[in-house]
């Protein structure tokens, strides 16, 4: 095996997504698609977390804004918003993707272990989170993307 293709081996491809105080970090494969933000269609009921829902390649998307379901206060949007359409990780999910709020545009990382560093969790532990860490010295949030089909699948 080749020195490059050993580097491949040992590291993931993922997406870092600013949220306003944070960031989340997802493997690429976990991402369907990064999106314009639009005001999505309220629901008549529901969390201050669940935005809504709004059509997506002939589908209709939750939409969640995860600071919400952090606890933290949502600022003024901005024009760099992007609906960040994830893939729903069970083969039974009633809605077979999610899309998440970023802050702005996402950004594609290489992720190797040497990178990584993992925290003490802050959040409470009922947060759809699966781990706190340092990549490179920034702090990101790992989702728990089964824990949020969950909650979505709780409301909806």
């Amino acid at each position: 095996m080749s020195n490059e293709s050993t580097q491949m081996v040992n590291e993931i491809r993922g997406v870092l997504i600013p949220l306003q105080n944070s960031q989340l970090l997802l493997p690429n494969a976990a991402v369907a698609e990064v999106v314009d933000y639009h005001q999505p269609d309220s629901l008549s009921e529901g969390p201050d977390w669940l935005l809504g829902t709004t059509s997506w390649r002939q589908r209709n998307l939750m939409l969640v804004r995860l600071e919400s379901l952090f606890g933290e206060t949502v600022k003024d949007t901005s024009a760099r918003q992007r609906i960040i359409v994830c893939h729903a990780l069970s083969v039974d999910a009633k809605r077979p993707f999610i899309g998440i709020v970023a802050s702005s545009i996402p950004r594609l990382v290489r992720v190797r272990e040497a990178m990584l560093e993992s925290q003490e969790m802050t959040l409470s532990p009922d947060m759809p989170i699966h781990a706190q860490v340092l990549i490179d010295g920034q702090p990101a949030i790992i989702p728990d993307i089964s824990a949020l089909e969950k909650m979505l699948a709780d409301v909806a």
